[in-house]
């Protein structure tokens, strides 16, 4: 319910080898002194999210940061409840949260999606703060019975600030499936049945701040836990809800709709279909943020835009009509020895064919919609041969008789060495087997001056090379990247650093010709 300081990748769509970013542990900047959250289903089906937070503020950037917090409901089934919010200063002085610093706006996610236009954000401006200060909020969301699935819960225990006292805690009654895991940490959680009631709870101390929250795949690297907890009966379950709302196959606007654009362009039906589903308009909101429900196809024909999954929907029915590869398929954000305890939270995206969700291979659990593990071919090595034309226009000039030439940039994988320390595991996107060849001619009266020859850098992650030869007038330029590991750990970080800033390094990619 509550949006966070960091984005997990909600759709496999583009998951590019960009610059990584990293974002500064606020470790002396602030600190939760507590954090606590409660989810309960209670015997009617209603459920109830209660968030807990004391944060202290220790400098000047994190108020900023720090100072609004966003909740996102639904007020047609959902009641938020605002138990406490204030600030109490260095001084120890307390200030009550007043009346018109809470602002409640639709969310800007839902801003041009009309159907959606129902939800609320309820934003709490956090009054006084300065250095010394901590801010305390107390919230709560209740849903009604039969507006969500089931509880379904995925929740990262690591933050951008410290957190001295972290709280967990889910509750369900006894009669109730319920699977819960802690990935990638092995505290166990307290167990107790009362009441008719089962809870189950975690409560770690002294949690540290995490650097990277803001770059992908930060559970499936391993660096953060999360805790998983849902009452499906099983994962197969959970994808079920699912399945039964991505019924645009065989529907009759959608098949006739295919009929229309396929006649209109039948060269490359699969682009053609795909192109017209990206020009409908988005709305981002999350699946959580609807509820786990889609608009059926016909209302995003009708109204020309829609989330992700009812654009995925609307796009596998338009392939299925042309007799086109159409499966749905699911990618988690975590990797849980029991399956069964990823329910529909702790999905990252959904996807048809996708070259970006084949490349994290091992790391990255897929299932289709009814339950089956997938498993992708992995992307071949990239191999890209180009010519450059020399001209007397070509490059510049440093000195008489001199000429600098950059090569093309046709590289794939663009990567940002980042920090010379790391103190996290960092999962590459994919693996990395790139090679790229240039070959020029050199005009009459040109010669090279960059020296022929190999080379090349080889260590415990992997191999640059870089190789120069002339025939003749001819030169070929080879220059390649292979990291054999995908998942870069702190001690092998500087091995990585090193091959990745050869590979950057413009000075790689330039030839020095003289001109006679």
């Amino acid at each position: 319910m509550k949006r966070v300081a960091y984005y997990i990748y909600v759709c496999m769509g583009v998951l590019a080898l960009s610059p990584f970013m990293q974002v500064k542990a606020a470790e002396d900047e602030s600190e939760f002194g507590k954090l606590e959250k409660r989810y309960v289903l209670h015997a009617d089906g209603s459920e109830e999210m209660r968030v807990t937070e004391e944060l202290s503020l220790y400098s000047h950037p994190v108020i900023s940061q720090y100072g609004e917090t966003f909740i996102v409901y639904n007020p047609a089934y959902q009641r938020l409840t605002i138990h406490e919010s204030y600030t109490k200063q260095a001084d120890g002085t307390v200030i009550q949260t007043p009346e018109n610093a809470f602002v409640e706006c639709l969310p800007r996610e839902a801003a041009n999606a009309p159907a959606y236009n129902g939800l609320k954000e309820m934003v709490i401006v956090h009054t006084g703060l300065e250095r010394g200060a901590t801010i305390y909020l107390d919230y709560s969301v209740t849903t009604e019975a039969g507006y969500l699935p089931a509880l379904d819960v995925c929740a990262t225990v690591e933050q951008a600030s410290p957190v001295k006292e972290y709280l967990f805690s889910v509750t369900v009654p006894e009669d109730r499936p319920l699977h819960y895991a802690l990935v990638n940490g092995d505290d166990t959680p307290e167990v107790t049945v009362a009441d008719g009631n089962k809870t189950v709870a975690w409560s770690l101390k002294d949690v540290p701040a995490c650097p990277y929250l803001r770059e992908p795949n930060q559970a499936l690297a391993g660096n953060v836990r999360v805790i998983l907890a849902n009452t499906y009966a099983s994962m197969k379950e959970s994808l079920g809800v699912l399945q039964a709302q991505f019924t645009a196959a065989g529907d009759a606007d959608v098949t006739a709709l295919a009929r229309k654009l396929l006649q209109e362009h039948p060269q490359d039906a699969a682009a053609c279909l795909k192109g017209y589903v990206d020009g409908l308009g988005d709305c981002a909101l999350s699946l959580e943020e609807t509820g786990y429900r889609i608009r059926p196809a016909a209302e995003v024909i009708r109204t020309a835009y829609g989330t992700e999954a009812e654009k995925l929907n609307l796009l596998a029915g338009l392939l299925a009509a042309a007799g086109l590869p159409a499966e749905v398929k699911a990618a988690y954000q975590v990797k849980a020895v029991d399956a069964d305890c990823m329910g529909l939270a702790a999905v990252s995206g959904l996807f048809i064919d996708s070259p970006q969700a084949a490349a994290l291979g091992e790391y990255l659990p897929l299932r289709t919609l009814n339950g089956v593990e997938v498993a992708l071919e992995a992307p071949a090595p990239v191999n890209i041969t180009d010519a450059l034309e020399l001209t007397d226009a070509t490059g510049t000039v440093p000195a008489d008789g001199y000429r600098v030439v950059t090569l093309p940039d046709k590289a794939r994988a663009h990567l940002n060495v980042g920090y010379s320390g790391r103190t996290a595991n960092l999962l590459l996107p994919r693996k990395i087997d790139e090679t790229l060849t240039c070959t020029m001619t050199l005009p009459e009266g040109t010669a090279l001056c960059t020296p022929q020859g190999t080379r090349e850098k080889v260590n415990s992650v992997g191999a640059w090379r870089m190789a120069v030869t002339v025939e003749g007038n001819q030169v070929t330029v080879v220059r390649s990247l292979k990291l054999d590991k995908q998942l870069i750990t702190p001690d092998c970080y500087a091995d990585y650093r090193s091959l990745v800033a050869e590979w950057e390094d413009s000075g790689n990619a330039t030839l020095l010709l003289k001109v006679n």
